[in-house]
């Protein structure tokens, strides 16, 4: 749900403007589960957002993709006509490519039942565009989770790294489509580019290092390796003004 957010309000960017209504599909990360015959509820999240753009919702009924067919070809040509043969670096890099590919190809090309280039086409529509809000809406998600015993946090089936004197503790948690923040009581402890690899496990070097030095400290707690300074006691003489 926070990447449709986040993706939702990418695209009116992108498109200039909010529309007056947004065609929604009955995705589990748009609509909440139910049953048949009975009316669609957008998650709380959706509805916000929508509420925040002014922006009608229409959620089509289950099982009728007649409703968006123009929605469906449009998937079905960029999946043909961009994907293949591309590489990725991120998701960032995607991005670019895409736009690159959808100003000089896609919105280029003559569009048989707008009669007209699509270029053309999208600019006629956005003059009937109610502008974005200013700021953006706050799109990222909030979560709080428990570090585990070997300094990582688990979100969205990755393990990030956090310093190792938290273990134990709940730290608050910012994810974006880019990043993961941890915070602490308001402050930043770690920061990390978010992984999409199932069960990746995202280590920073600086963590690593700190855990690698903590546990041969405890190594040589157990096993008495420990060095430590000869008290000298006549200082506690001098405190009691007793000259030796």
């Amino acid at each position: 749900m926070p990447d449709f957010l986040e993706g939702c309000v990418g695209c009116l960017n992108r498109l200039g403007g909010v529309p007056d209504k947004l065609v929604l599909d009955n995705d589990s990360s748009i609509v909440e589960p139910r049953r048949p015959r009975t009316a669609a509820r957008l998650h709380d999240e959706v509805a916000a957002l929508l509420g925040h753009l002014r922006l009608l919702p229409v959620v089509l009924d289950p099982g009728k993709p007649e409703s968006k067919g123009q929605v469906e070809r449009t998937i079905g040509y960029f999946e043909t006509s961009f994907l293949p043969l591309r590489s990725f670096a991120s998701p960032d890099d995607l991005q670019a490519q895409f736009d690159s590919w959808t100003n000089e190809i896609a919105f280029a090309r003559h569009h048989r039942r707008v009669g007209g280039k699509v270029a053309d086409a999208l600019n006629v529509e956005r003059s009937f565009l109610h502008a974005l809000p200013d700021p953006a809406p706050h799109t990222d998600r909030h979560l709080e989770v428990r570090v585990s015993k070997d300094c990582f946090i688990r979100v969205a089936d990755v393990d990030y790294s956090v310093p190792p004197q938290l273990v134990g503790r709940r730290v608050a948690v910012r994810m974006s489509s880019r990043e993961l923040v941890v915070h602490l009581d308001g402050n930043e402890i770690a920061c990390h580019r978010r992984s999409y690899v199932p069960s990746d496990v995202v280590l920073d070097p600086v963590h690593a290092r700190a855990l690698r030095l903590s546990r041969e400290a405890r190594q040589r707690l157990r096993t008495g390796d420990v060095a430590l300074e000869v008290p000298d006691l006549s200082r506690y003489d001098a405190l009691a003004g007793v000259t030796p």
